[in-house]
């Protein structure tokens, strides 16, 4: 049986950071997208998904996780969070499946890659935006 997914408590003003840090990411990989730089638009946008996953946490559990593994945030989201579909799950894994090639992996990322990640944000930002007021 694995671990339970361990979490702090968090304040709407947390999450409402968090949600701010989310627009900032994205709108610096769109800035970079469009600029060819496709490694930078990649980890933003992951960026904004995992600020985005706070974000939504905070503003209707509460909560935020605090595990290292960042893909044990869509567990929380899916225990706490109605909304969070099967959709959203694909988008934030997709985005970050991702996190250790654009930041760790000896090779930089397609432009078609970028252009999927920073999708994949704008997506799951529009999603956290409308479940944060």
């Amino acid at each position: 049986m694995s671990k339970p997914t361990r979490t702090r408590q968090a304040t709407n003003e947390g999450g409402q950071i968090a949600l701010q840090k989310a627009q900032q990411f994205l709108a610096t990989a769109q800035e970079a997208f469009d600029s060819e730089r496709w490694d930078s638009a990649g980890l933003n946008a992951i960026h904004a998904g995992i600020n985005a996953a706070d974000a939504v946490l905070a503003a209707v559990a509460g909560i935020r996780s605090a595990d290292q593994k960042h893909e044990k945030v869509s567990i929380l989201l899916t225990q706490n969070v109605p909304s969070f579909s099967e959709r959203q799950r694909s988008q934030l894994i997709g985005l970050l499946k991702m996190k250790n090639t654009v930041a760790y992996e000896q090779r930089l990322i397609t432009k078609v890659e970028a252009q999927r990640l920073v999708q994949a944000a704008k997506r799951f930002l529009a999603w956290a935006q409308q479940n944060c007021s």
